[in-house]
């Protein structure tokens, strides 16, 4: 016997007044319904009915047994209604790992925007130009400009990332000159720090393709910082576009090599993959791209 089957055919048919009527309230056929009452009886020990030809009424022990499954029954309908809520509206933490600088310039106010819209997410910003390790960290989602490493990852594209290379106007009047690739290995570039790899930067013109090492007096860990060495005049900035947009809007940095096209990383939103991706990361991906490509952020 399923007792709290059982339970609520004992509750209907105390509410209806009858075994036929709780038997079409519940959809059952009569007999069933009486036999789920008969085995409760059994496994109690008492009449919980007093039955006649033509009514039914509860027995003292049945009028206690009555109460307390209503309030039982009723407190597992209201722990099913408040699971189903909590799986159907989008609760709970979100650790999201990006650069300082596209939050600042980008994606900042759109996750203020998010967690306005669900109150009940909490999202938490690890800001931060390494390339995190998601799973190792706890990460659960990741801005990244660079392939994917571990295939158990699902990376959704944001956007494209084509970088450029700028100086500022007054650095280039007094710097040697600058209309191939190699001419950088005479100029002050500004690199990432503890990035090795940002000392080498690759260029492609048709079919044609450079490699060159730079070097440079000057390197910072956020790229918001190298723009604003550049535009001083510290030297040569290989950066995405849309970091430069307002140094070279105010014509503070000014483009160069441009015939030649360093190569496009495009960015992803990165979350680890299956089938226990929750419902909150769903909601902040798709918000985002969906916010970013409506306002023109970034480019497509």
């Amino acid at each position: 016997m399923d007792q709290m089957v059982a339970m609520r055919a004992f509750v209907r048919v105390a509410q209806s007044g009858s075994f036929q009527k709780a038997a079409i309230l519940e959809g059952l056929a009569q007999g069933t319904v009486s036999k789920r009452v008969s085995a409760l009886e059994a496994h109690l020990g008492c009449a919980l009915f007093r039955r006649t030809q033509r009514s039914i009424s509860l027995t003292p022990q049945g009028e206690v047994y009555y109460d307390q499954c209503v309030f039982l029954l009723e407190r597992v309908a209201a722990a099913d209604a408040m699971i189903r809520t909590e799986s159907q509206t989008p609760a709970g933490r979100i650790l999201v790992s990006m650069s300082p600088v596209l939050s600042r310039l980008v994606l900042a106010p759109l996750i203020a925007e998010f967690v306005r819209e669900y109150p009940r997410i909490e999202v938490s910003m690890a800001l931060t130009e390494d390339h995190v390790d998601i799973v190792g960290e706890g990460v659960d989602l990741a801005v990244r400009a660079r392939d994917l490493e571990d295939s158990s990852l699902i990376a959704s594209r944001l956007s494209q990332n084509p970088l450029s290379l700028a100086a500022a106007p007054d650095y280039l009047k007094s710097a040697p000159k600058l209309t191939v690739p190699e001419d950088l290995t005479a100029h002050d570039c500004l690199t990432f720090a503890r990035m090795k790899a940002s000392q080498t930067w690759r260029f492609a013109q048709g079919r044609k393709k450079r490699e060159v090492t730079v070097s440079g007096t000057l390197s910072a860990d956020q790229g918001d910082t190298l723009v604003e060495l550049a535009a001083s005049g510290a030297g040569v900035v290989m950066m995405p576009e849309w970091v430069m947009r307002g140094a070279l809007r105010e014509g503070r940095l000014v483009k160069v090599l441009e015939e030649w096209q360093p190569p496009n990383i495009p960015l992803h939103l990165v979350y680890k993959g299956g089938d226990s991706v929750s419902l909150r990361i769903r909601l902040l991906v798709d918000f985002l791209k969906r916010e970013v490509r409506r306002r023109d952020l970034l480019p497509r």
